[in-house]
């Protein structure tokens, strides 16, 4: 079953500055997953996933997302990899 996407948008650190960033949303339940990139093969997609904190997430109806997370949001760099 496919899970539905929605649009998050959070904080992030990096270089000592501060930004916004725009992500894919899935909930599986009662956990919820930003989205970091995926890929398609064939009939399957593989997801880079991080799991969020569902307490930190907030609904909201406007600026162009569904949900704003109020929590660290840490993406992988694939200098380190």
């Amino acid at each position: 079953m496919l899970a539905k996407l929605y649009t998050l948008r959070s904080l992030i650190n990096q270089n000592g500055k501060n930004s916004l960033i725009d992500l894919q949303l899935e909930f599986e339940g009662k956990r919820a997953f930003a989205i970091w990139d995926s890929i398609p093969i064939g009939a399957f997609e593989l997801k880079a996933r991080l799991e969020l904190d569902p307490k930190l997430l907030k609904r909201v109806e406007h600026h162009g997302c569904d949900f704003f997370y109020h929590g660290e949001l840490v993406l992988p760099e694939p200098q380190n990899n």
